[in-house]
């Protein structure tokens, strides 16, 4: 699918509506909704819902009783549950710092002045290389939910810090640049700017944004189960 045609599907979801939530004991919470078609080689494309207010965010298939992640926003803490197991998995944040790395990384913003509008606003293409390769490109709209762009960047942060943590367990040969600037110490920036509309990686993984709207969701999605079995992820305290 070209860009263009990416863009143009992209200004036609943006009038989703979503589905009213059933009425139930617990509050709604006011959250961003965003829906991203990710794709993966050699796996069926999947769908995945992002949940996003001040206090969570939870990403699933889109379906409620549906394993998931929680992401709490003020502990900083991600929790992965499955229900078949019963099970927690809690990633804790480990702080990090990006090492200086013995090949150069390059960050480049572009404005595509030629692709067609979303909410009236251009479209930017965020891209990071490493020894000249690409290895993450990024579509975006610039200034648009930065409150809760700045929660998927938090995550992030999170999320790579286990992969640091980590990073010891993977064969060196495996280490190429773009593996450790795509995956390892995967900063996020480009969270900072906006919302993503488009995201590849180079190791063949890819996310198209479809729907994207606020909604009052039920605040038991944003609930760890109860009497779940609780464990940390391999390399933490």
């Amino acid at each position: 699918m070209g860009m263009k045609n990416i863009l143009c599907l992209m200004i036609v979801s943006s009038l989703w509506f979503g589905v009213a939530i059933a009425a139930s004991k617990e509050k709604p919470v006011k959250s961003l909704v965003l829906h991203y078609d990710e794709l993966e080689k050699g796996v069926d494309v999947q769908n995945m819902r992002y949940l996003i207010n001040s206090q969570f965010m939870r990403i699933d298939s889109g379906d409620d009783n549906a394993d998931y992640i929680l992401f709490d926003v003020n502990k900083k803490i991600i929790y992965s549950v499955n229900h078949d197991d019963q099970t927690i998995l809690k990633i804790d944040n480990n702080e990090w710092q990006q090492p200086k790395f013995d090949f150069k990384v390059k960050i480049d913003q572009t404005k595509l002045s030629d692709a067609p509008k979303i909410q009236n606003k251009t479209v930017h293409r965020y891209e990071v290389k490493a020894v000249e390769k690409i290895c993450t490109t990024v579509l975006l709209i610039k200034d648009i939910y930065i409150d809760e762009m700045k929660i998927l960047y938090q995550y992030q942060q999170v999320l790579s810090g286990q992969q640091v943590r980590t990073l010891n367990s993977t064969p060196k040969e495996m280490q190429s640049p773009c593996f450790l600037v795509d995956q390892v110490y995967h900063v996020g920036d480009y969270y900072k700017l906006g919302l993503p509309v488009k995201i590849t990686y180079s190791r063949d993984y890819a996310k198209f944004l479809k729907h994207y709207r606020y909604l009052e969701v039920n605040e038991k999605l944003f609930k760890l189960p109860k009497k779940y079995q609780e464990y940390k992820a391999f390399g933490s305290e």
